[in-house]
């Protein structure tokens, strides 16, 4: 009889809520305009995330979009309830997106500051920039009539496998990197292509990366588009695979597929300048050989291209007073004494224009493919 009496006490699930009576925001985009936030929400239909073998999807799954505006994220939020119909869970949110506004007013901080306090939003989500319209990163659906969560923006790690030109920065990282000292944190910036792909002769628009906005928890330093970024992928552990063209008298000779690069960076200061030497290693794979090469001709090719590639990123950055492989970082953990007295800035930078000194670069060809490679004279397949 105790027993029994003692369940009525039992509070139960009495606060749970139905999982068909919550809606779920997948990703957020957040704009600064005018001294107000506006927050756009995308939610998903998760009952058309999952594909059935063997069944083709007759409809794009519905993508929806919210906008809300306050003058501070939680407003913004506040506003988007007052037409939410159902309770907005934030549990599921894999991607957070900011306008290039945002950045440069400098609200990164605060913003991430406000996110923090909403427990539901997971530290694992992926972070973006973008320079055009919020909804419109937030509308766009891949292939197939596949859900949007198959795509870039909640997905990058897929892409980033086959070419890994640019690595997907998750905001656990982005907040770490903003918190060392001497180091560069980025964040992606994402567009859309139009008119590379169609579907049933109709143009679709699809997510690619466009260059990094250079950013940390106070500071914009600035843009840098993916062109001016060749030299990043040899300097950055979580390169998987690089393609490289090789070019003779301005025609394709050849393409090389890189994996896994390792490098090290050794710092050296003189005269209270910062100088570095960098050594890459990389192994290759052939693709195409349209001329006639030798190995060592080939390796040769492939070694100037990756330094040239190193240095004119190097170059470009400096020009924007960014550290963009993190030099400053190796001095500033070997050295933190001589590092300390040669920072300056904002950014506390250490570089100078003929600060990369050297770069040596070590290619091995090991996977040649149908063609057979020879020390001298002709290759043949």
């Amino acid at each position: 009889m105790v027993a029994l009496l003692l369940l009525l006490t039992l509070t139960g699930c009495w606060s749970s809520y139905e999982v068909q009576n919550m809606n779920y925001a997948t990703a957020v985009g957040i704009d600064y305009v005018d001294g107000q936030y506006t927050l756009y929400v995308q939610l998903l239909d998760f009952s058309t995330v999952a594909k059935l073998e063997g069944q083709q999807k007759a409809e794009q799954p519905p993508v929806w979009v919210g906008k809300g505006e306050g003058s501070s994220f939680t407003e913004a939020a506040n506003d988007l309830y007052s037409t939410s119909q159902q309770r907005l869970n934030w549990g599921q949110i894999s991607a957070i997106l900011f306008s290039e506004r945002l950045m440069k007013e400098n609200k990164v901080g605060e913003v991430l500051e406000l996110i923090n306090r909403y427990r539901e939003i997971r530290y694992l989500a992926w972070l973006f920039s973008t320079r055009e319209p919020l909804e419109e990163i937030l509308l766009a659906t891949p292939f197939f009539r596949l859900s949007p969560n198959a795509s870039i923006l909640h997905n990058p790690e897929q892409n980033f496998r086959q070419r890994s030109i640019l690595a997907p920065v998750r905001l656990q990282q982005f907040v770490l990197d903003s918190n060392e000292k001497a180091r560069t944190s980025y964040i992606p910036e994402l567009s859309l292509r139009k008119g590379q792909w169609q579907e049933s002769n109709k143009p679709k628009e699809l997510l690619r990366y466009s260059g990094i906005h250079v950013y940390d928890l106070h500071n914009y330093y600035g843009r840098m588009d993916l062109k001016d970024l060749p030299g990043m992928p040899w300097l950055s552990t979580h390169t998987i695979r690089v393609p490289l063209d090789l070019f003779a008298e301005e025609k394709l000779a050849a393409v090389l597929v890189a994996e896994k690069p390792k490098y090290e960076v050794t710092p050296i200061v003189k005269l209270n300048k910062a100088y570095f030497d960098i050594s890459v290693k990389v192994k290759a794979g052939i693709n195409e050989l349209h001329t006639d090469l030798t190995e060592k001709e080939l390796t040769q090719m492939a070694q100037e291209k990756i330094e040239e590639q190193i240095r004119k990123t190097y170059q470009t950055a400096f020009k924007e007073g960014i550290d963009i492989y993190n030099l400053g970082e190796s001095l500033y953990r070997k050295h933190p004494h001589q590092w300390k007295s040669i920072a300056t800035g904002k950014q506390q930078l250490v570089l100078n224009q003929d600060s990369l000194r050297h770069v040596k670069v070590e290619v091995n060809i090991v996977y040649p493919g149908r063609y057979k490679l020879h020390e001298h004279g002709e290759s043949t397949s």
